[in-house]
């Protein structure tokens, strides 16, 4: 069996909770503990996103305001949209996240020429997806001058 921590990071808390999960395996299944991990460490992902320097927005979601547009209802949610929020710095649109749960080849390519429209760079990692841990990725859009 694979193990992904070593050393004094294998503490008896760790070990612990690695019972636990087995045992949540064995009665509720893998679903079910995907979610008990998302749940844990949700939160924590998204406070370290925004200690970046970065604020969630609560004004409307549209690409367009990274570059201090209005949006104009056209063209402003990218291929890879699902759970989107769009981040402040400085109080100024700096960041649009999604964290959809895949990406097919046709959506990638979409969001390449999506980007490429307008002016923007798109950066695909596991982290921070705090909208569901362990399930969605994260694609980060930012001016490509940033």
């Amino acid at each position: 069996m694979r193990q992904f921590a070593s050393g004094e990071t294998r503490t008896e808390k760790y070990a612990q909770a690695l019972r636990a999960l087995r045992e949540l395996l064995e009665a509720q299944g893998e679903d079910v503990v995907g979610c008990a991990y998302a749940e844990a460490v949700a939160q924590s992902r998204y406070d370290r996103f925004a200690v970046k320097g970065l604020k969630q927005s609560d004004g409307r979601l549209c690409v367009q305001r990274l570059w201090g547009k209005q949006c104009d209802l056209k063209d402003c949610v990218p291929p890879s949209g699902d759970h989107d929020s769009l981040w402040l710095r400085d109080g100024k649109p700096a960041v649009y996240l999604t964290q959809p749960y895949g990406l097919t080849w046709e959506t990638m390519r979409r969001l390449m020429a999506f980007c490429e429209r307008h002016g923007l760079k798109a950066d695909i990692d596991t982290w921070p997806s705090f909208h569901f841990p362990g399930q969605v990725l994260s694609v980060q859009l930012s001016k490509k001058d940033a």
